[in-house]
């Protein structure tokens, strides 16, 4: 058996980043990382609370006692991960109490130190969904928080604009989840009552699609000085007429649909994530168990064990085993934790990326009929890396169960990397012949869409 060691010692030193994100959990932020990764190297930082709240309230000045990253750390962070642009939205500053400002400007009067470049994305107005004093749900107008403004100001007097960049724009929409913000996508869709905090000649706002925002600021994100996004990409919406009827408009569909969409079951939600009064990893599971009635008899009984992709691959893994009552081995480990691969769109690097993130317990795989599970076939770079670490020892016979259906269709809302899809045009035996391995099935499409529209996820067009 080898050593589960690897001898390269390379292996095991942090990926170089060029790009630092602070806030990763803040919705722009979110939805910047997903897009942003698709070609640059980028490292998310969370930033931690105190205190813990379904809703935020609608802060004055006191805000809340947010973890801030010391600049110490962040120093060597920078450094840790090579990075030499440093990107944070003022999202931030929604849920910090004027000593935690403070605190924050001088940890970045200590990185403009270094050879960074700063870039800033000055949200002038963003859509702030928090709690009143009654404990209701209400929409607050920040233009009118005139706390809020001067801390842009601040934090702007202190960047330098020869070298960083300052990208400015008004509200916006997106179809991520953070537990730190609220989503007006998900309040609209829920049928939720949202009280208006908004002065009369305010109540019309400009709000643009986060990805036409990012896919901007990422062409322009060599730049420096002052750019501004503010309406020649966004909608003129009356907040005081907000209500669920909003969510047909273009502007918020988009974003309904993106919200919809059940890659974000198969891969994007996080398995301790709810929906539908049940967790991701349960709804996973399902999947496992239904995929169990599209593999035929003779199949089933040969095969020796099951073994999932880490982690794509697990919960499915789980209920294929249950149904078939096989064993469930996780033969396959991780090296270290460098994050994950879908959206990284050169199919090059993403290959290098799985390289060196996979490893193999050869033990208990040798002289076995393996089934692998994963969650979806896309470029199929995942399971061809799997196939040459297999095909290196005496393996029976190899068969991959996928637990959605066939994905031949490229994705028209910008939820996947514009990248050629595996399945494209190909027979089940073209793909077989692809990888090189015994057999391979699919999860059926019908089985597929019905779990889809139990969980909520029922966007399958990619696999329509």
């Amino acid at each position: 058996m080898k050593n589960i060691i690897d001898k390269d010692v390379n292996l095991f030193l942090p990926k170089k980043y060029n790009f630092l994100l602070l806030g990763g959990n803040f919705l722009l932020s979110k939805r910047l990382y997903e897009i942003a990764k698709r070609q640059f190297e980028i490292k998310r930082i969370d930033y931690d609370f105190t205190a813990e709240e379904e809703y935020f309230p609608c802060i004055e000045s006191s805000g809340f006692d947010i973890y801030i990253e010391p600049a110490k750390k962040l120093e060597t962070m920078i450094e840790l991960y090579n990075s030499n642009v440093l990107i944070f939205t003022s999202e931030i500053f929604l849920f910090l109490n004027d000593s935690k400002f403070q605190e924050f400007l001088e940890v970045i009067k200590l990185i403009q130190q270094k050879n960074i470049k700063l870039i800033f994305i000055s949200i002038t107005n963003p859509i702030h969904i928090c709690k009143n004093k009654n404990g209701n749900t209400e929409l607050s107008n920040m233009s009118s928080k005139i706390w809020y403004s001067k801390r842009i100001s601040d934090l702007e007097k202190i960047l330098n604009y020869s070298k960083d960049l300052i990208f400015e724009c008004s509200s916006y929409v997106t179809y991520v989840k953070s537990n730190i913000q609220i989503n007006i996508i998900d309040l609209l869709k829920n049928n939720n009552d949202l009280e208006i905090n908004l002065s009369e000649k305010d109540s019309v706002l400009h709000i643009f699609q986060t990805d036409y925002l990012v896919n901007y600021l990422i062409n322009e994100i060599h730049q420096n000085g002052k750019k501004n996004f503010e309406k020649e990409h966004s909608e003129s919406i009356s907040l005081l007429e907000l209500s669920k009827k909003s969510i047909d408009n273009d502007l918020f569909n988009t974003s309904k649909t993106q919200s919809e969409c059940s890659v974000n079951l198969i891969y994007r939600k996080k398995p301790n994530e709810s929906e539908n009064n049940k967790s991701i990893a349960n709804w996973r599971i399902d999947l496992g168990n239904m995929l169990a009635n599209s593999i035929p008899e003779k199949i089933k009984q040969e095969l020796d064990i099951i073994v999932p992709i880490p982690e794509t691959g697990k919960y499915y893994a789980q209920g294929l085993s249950q149904s078939l009552n096989k064993p469930y081995v996780e033969a396959f480990y991780k090296k270290f934790d460098i994050g994950r691969s879908f959206d990284i769109a050169n199919s090059d690097k993403r290959r290098i990326f799985l390289d060196s993130k996979l490893g193999l317990l050869d033990d208990l795989v040798i002289g076995k009929v393996v089934g692998i599970v994963d969650e979806a076939i896309f470029t199929g770079q995942t399971l061809r890396v799997v196939k040459s670490l297999l095909e290196q020892y005496p393996v029976k016979k190899i068969y991959y169960f996928i637990a959605s259906p066939k994905c031949s269709s490229k994705c028209n809302f910008n939820m996947m990397p514009d990248r050629e899809l595996l399945s494209s045009g190909k027979t089940l035996e073209e793909i077989r012949d692809y990888f090189g391995i015994e057999g391979i099935i699919f999860q059926d499409l019908n089985a597929f869409k019905n779990i889809a529209l139990l969980s909520g996820f029922t966007c399958t067009r990619c696999f329509d």
